[in-house]
């Protein structure tokens, strides 16, 4: 009525569907193998400007760029389906346009990070000026005074000179 199994009889219930590709004598693999994900690094596709992007980064793994907003999505949202969702979910009054619109806005955006780079820079000579100064300044017994009563005032006239 009751059947008794024994150790052997456990083993052999316990054993995976695929046991008939080994013998019995062999113990089932204990090691786990990992399924590692291959890596895609997506190339910009030209078409892309289309649906209003470029690309920023290392051209090996270029990562797409919006033209409108400037944000920067990961290399693995350059599939044209993520674009479009970007396009018409955050620029609803820009999903209609064409192609050259976007060609313009990017030459508009390269313009005006080219205009602001040099507005920026400040010249060596300028820079090497204002650190003889500060040496200067950090010398006197008051420093905080010298910067206000001597400095201050010559910098503001250098300016109103400069703009009239």
């Amino acid at each position: 009525m009751f059947k008794f199994y024994t150790p052997l009889n456990i083993d052999k219930f316990l054993r995976l569907k695929d046991s008939s590709s080994r013998t019995d004598d062999e113990e089932p693999s204990t090691s786990v193998t990992k399924n590692l994900k291959k890596v895609v690094k997506r190339k910009y596709d030209e078409d892309n400007i289309k649906n209003g992007f470029s690309w920023c980064g290392d051209e090996t793994a270029p990562r797409p760029q919006c033209i409108i907003c400037g944000d920067q999505l990961s290399n693995e949202s350059m599939v044209p389906s993520k674009l479009k969702l970007h396009l018409y979910s955050s620029h609803p009054s820009c999903a209609n346009k064409d192609k050259q619109y976007f060609k313009m806005c990017l030459e508009q955006n390269k313009k005006q990070k080219k205009f602001m780079k040099s507005a920026v820079t400040i010249s060596e000579k300028a820079l090497e000026a204002s650190y003889h100064v500060a040496k200067l300044i950090a010398r006197q017994t008051n420093p905080h005074t010298v910067g206000e009563t001597l400095i201050k005032p010559a910098c503001m006239e250098i300016v109103r000179h400069a703009w009239a």
